[in-house]
């Protein structure tokens, strides 16, 4: 399977990092192209971009100052094939390159992510984090897939991509 190509450019407003591809996004080449995975209509109706996009449309970011990568790289059906050595490798890969990137903020989605490279540190929920990564500031939204059980329906994930909308201003003003 093709690698995802990483949506990135130096000083972006915000880093959106998954924790690795799934097998239809790899099969499409393109980030959050799970069937009915809501990310791109989150991301609109939140207002961090002002026209619905499409995963094949996801370079059009770069022009809002919003990148996307993932921790690992490998595709997988579920993240808990990871190993926790990838994982631990992939973040301190993904560390490294957001230091080079400097984007203002990286913003996790899901919370997996957050828990599992700052283990013990890990404040619990959504929303605005203590911790920097990579020297940016770190917001942490729910995965949006709909098998996220804690966060079900649209509109339990919208909140959160709504206040990382709010986060994101006050660090702009």
């Amino acid at each position: 399977m093709p690698r995802l190509q990483d949506i990135v450019a130096p000083n972006l407003r915000a880093l959106f990092v998954g924790i690795n591809p799934g097998l239809r996004s790899a099969a499409l080449g393109h980030n959050f192209a799970g069937k009915g995975n809501p990310f791109w209509r989150l991301l609109f109706a939140a207002r961090l971009i002002d026209r619905p996009l499409t995963f094949a449309e996801e370079r059009e970011l770069l022009s809002y100052g919003l990148g996307i990568t993932n921790v690992c790289a490998r595709p997988s059906k579920s993240a808990a094939e990871l190993s926790r050595q990838e994982l631990a490798a992939g973040g301190k890969l993904l560390e490294r390159r957001v230091r080079r990137w400097k984007p203002r903020a990286v913003v996790f989605v899901g919370l997996t992510i957050y828990q599992q490279l700052f283990a013990r540190e890990a404040t619990p929920g959504a929303g605005a984090k203590p911790q920097r990564f990579g020297g940016a500031p770190l917001f942490v939204v729910p995965n949006p897939s709909g098998l996220n059980a804690s966060f079900p329906g649209f509109q339990s994930k919208l909140v959160w991509f709504e206040a990382l909308r709010r986060w994101l201003d006050d660090d702009d003003g």
